[in-house]
């Protein structure tokens, strides 16, 4: 072996190092940078609740134990937002329906899911509050007129609406 191609060979394991320094060191700055920016992110908790106080000291013999309710009963239960804003609600009515209406960061009513004597729906709202889908039974589109005018239930369908309200498309 002569010195050129030692000299090479020496070159090549070197530079073989330095690309390996250099990965590491990338993905090392990498590392860091996202631990920075994870801690720079603001805690899901509001202030109050991140504030740790000492309890208050329990009378002697009572015990202490985490309560779990196995069954919660309501007529009505609503879900809101941080600003107070009705986000959902699931609700029981005097039929025997029930309904579970979820609303944008507005309050718009933008997704209803029902299950009445009629069977169950699932109905998709545009901003403005126009109907624009409506999955399952409906009575929104007759399936057929009777002789003396009465509209009988549409049987399980897929029902598409434009932004007027018209009948876009549906099946069966």
């Amino acid at each position: 072996m002569t010195d050129l191609e030692s000299l090479s060979r020496r070159l090549q394991t070197l530079e073989g190092r330095f690309r390996m320094m250099k990965a590491v060191a990338v993905i090392t700055c990498i590392i860091v940078a996202g631990l920075v920016l994870m801690g720079q992110a603001p805690s899901p908790l509001p202030p109050r609740a991140r504030t740790i106080r000492p309890l208050d000291p329990l009378p002697e013999g009572v015990q202490t134990r985490q309560s779990v309710e196995n069954e919660v009963r309501a007529r009505r239960i609503i879900l809101v937002d941080d600003k107070g804003t009705e986000r959902a609600s699931l609700v029981s009515d005097n039929a025997g329906s029930v309904f579970l209406v979820i609303a944008d960061k507005a309050g718009r009513t933008r997704v209803n899911l029902s299950v009445s004597n009629d069977g169950p729906a699932l109905t998709f709202l545009d901003p403005s509050g126009q109907v624009r889908t409506i999955l399952g039974s409906t009575t929104a589109v007759p399936s057929h007129v009777t002789d003396n005018g009465i509209s009988e239930l549409a049987p399980p369908s897929s029902i598409l609406f434009d932004s007027k309200g018209k009948l876009l498309f549906r099946t069966p």
